[in-house]
C-alpha cells in the first residue's frame, strides 16, 4: 500500500493540472520609449515633452520572448490638458506574429495639442504593465 499512495498522488496532481487553463509566456517589455519619429524599429527623437504643433505622438515597444499572438495595447489620456481631466483619447493593439519583436503605436491630432499633462498606459497580453507620462508645452 506504501508504493501506491505516491503513483496515485502523481496521477491526481497529472489529472488536477491537466484541467486547469492557465498561460505562461516569457514576452516581456525590454524598452517603451515616447518620441517624435518612427524607422525601422526604432524611437526617432525620444522626449517626454512634446510641442503643440507635434501633431503625431508615437509609442515605440520593444518586446522580448514574444511568442506569435502576443498582444501589445496602450491607451493614450489627457490628465489635465485644455479642460480635460483624465479623458481617454484613444486606444490600440497589436499583435506580435512572424517573429516581431516591436510595436509603433501613435497618437494623433490634426490640430495642435492642448497643453498639459498627457499619459499612456501600456499592455502587455491584458495587463498592465507600466504607465509612460509625458507633457505637451
Amino acid at each position: 500500500m506504501r508504493q501506491k499512495l505516491p503513483i496515485l498522488g502523481a496521477v491526481a496532481c497529472t489529472l488536477l493540472l491537466s484541467t486547469c487553463s492557465f498561460n505562461i509566456t516569457t514576452a516581456h517589455i525590454v524598452s517603451a520609449q515616447l518620441a517624435r519619429g518612427y524607422s525601422q524599429g526604432k524611437a526617432i527623437d525620444p522626449t517626454t515633452g512634446f510641442s503643440p504643433s507635434d501633431h503625431v505622438i508615437h509609442l515605440v515597444v520593444v518586446v522580448g520572448n514574444a511568442p506569435d499572438d502576443t498582444k501589445v495595447g496602450a491607451t493614450w489620456y489627457a490628465v489635465d490638458a485644455g479642460g480635460a481631466q483624465n479623458e481617454k483619447l484613444d486606444t490600440a493593439t497589436g499583435t506580435l506574429s512572424n517573429g516581431q519583436d516591436h510595436v509603433d503605436f501613435t497618437l494623433s491630432n490634426t490640430t495642435d495639442w492642448p497643453p498639459g499633462s498627457y499619459k499612456v498606459d501600456l499592455m502587455l497580453d491584458g495587463k498592465k504593465d507600466r504607465t509612460l507620462d509625458f507633457t505637451v508645452s
